[in-house]
């Protein structure tokens, strides 16, 4: 898909986010963690790859809360701006190992990180702007899940809002796919809906 599609898509879909309140954001984040917890894949993952939200994507904040009183090992992005890389590490706690990174959103600070490798993760759960029925996705236009995504043999799933979904969008080469998307309203299967 060309730079100019991409990014139209990313302006309409983040202009439609940013309109959202904060209870619809609550409301609408709860119905996905909730489709999202009755997934075996999730429900057998031991160690999970979550971002941490910010702004009005799906709130992740309660699903961290309920998988501490699972006791899943919860890993979350770092990012190393050196080398264009995310670094998967585990999460100490919701408080003092985390600060904002110049992006504005929270990520471990660096004398707490704990890296895992790819290979060591169930399941990743993965943020984006644009998704189609079969699994396609754009992000934030850096790449970095990408390039995480292809280390890894994890199960990916995406949490969205129904209007981030789209029919169709054309990937680029270098682009994962996720298995599943879950929205307040259904699961979608990264081949067909």
């Amino acid at each position: 898909m060309d730079t100019n599609a991409k990014e139209y898509l990313r302006k309409k879909v983040l202009k439609k986010r940013d309109q959202l309140n904060r209870d619809d954001v609550d409301s609408l984040s709860g119905n996905i963690i909730s489709y999202l917890m009755r997934m075996p894949q999730f429900q057998k993952s031991k160690a999970i790859m979550v971002y941490l939200s910010f702004k009005n994507e799906v709130d992740t904040f309660k699903l961290i809360e309920l998988m501490m009183e699972m006791n899943k090992t919860i890993i979350v992005p770092y990012t190393d701006k050196k080398e264009n890389v995310l670094i998967p590490s585990r999460l100490k706690d919701l408080g003092d190992s985390l600060s904002k990174n110049p992006y504005g959103y929270l990520e471990p600070k660096e004398d707490a990180l704990d890296p895992i490798k790819p290979k060591e993760i169930d399941l990743v759960i993965v943020p984006g702007l644009v998704f189609d029925k079969l699994g396609n996705r754009i992000g934030y236009g850096g790449g970095y899940y990408d390039k995480l995504l292809s280390q890894t043999d994890a199960f990916k799933v995406a949490v969205a809002y129904d209007f981030q979904i789209f029919p169709r969008i054309i990937p680029n080469k270098h682009d994962i796919p996720v298995d599943y998307i879950v929205t307040p309203t259904k699961i979608i299967m990264g081949v067909e809906d």
